[in-house]
């Protein structure tokens, strides 16, 4: 049970870190256009979630918690899905980020979410998803890494590693 718990905070604590990336290069929302800033050397930038290629299969999981059921990539494998206070966690990988967004910005409309922010963002050889939705009374982040530098999830490894995080929705 700590392990599991260690490896998501591990991919909050990497969500965090994207999340501040995404803040700092003034993250559009899906209907905006590109921007970048950054130090010299350090440039991120941000731009509109892709909208073209084939439709991304995809089913539910049951997530652990109050929330029910939850679109995921159908070939995504989960592999934590945790409940830990108010807040909820799941895991998955295999799916590239350009592939996560494309997913979810028509899985969760269907699914009665709504999208605020749908962004890939890209820095040095790296690249990202962020995603930002709120419904059935919680708030989420999509957090979605081409490479989790550093670390190692457990049935995974370091490669397309995506984190969805689950806060009730403020009233």
């Amino acid at each position: 049970m700590i392990k599991h718990r260690s490896a998501a905070l591990a991919l909050a604590a990497c969500a965090a870190s994207l999340t501040v990336a995404a803040c700092s290069a003034g993250t559009p929302t899906a209907s905006s256009s590109s921007t970048s800033t950054g130090a010299p050397n350090q440039s991120v930038s941000a731009s509109a979630a892709p909208s073209t290629g084939a439709p991304i299969a995809g089913t539910t999981i049951t997530v652990k918690g109050k929330l029910g059921t939850f679109p995921i990539p159908a070939s995504a494998k989960v592999v934590e899905n945790i409940a830990g206070g108010q807040s909820l966690v799941v895991v998955f990988g295999l799916i590239a980020p350009a592939d996560v967004s494309r997913f979810y910005a028509t899985a969760l409309p269907q699914a009665g979410y709504t999208v605020t922010t749908n962004a890939m963002l890209n820095k040095a050889d790296d690249s990202g998803a962020y995603i930002v939705f709120t419904g059935h009374g919680y708030k989420g982040t999509v957090d979605s890494l081409a490479q989790f530098p550093g670390t190692s999830v457990a049935g995974l490894g370091d490669k397309n590693v995506t984190t969805i995080i689950f806060a009730p929705a403020k009233k």
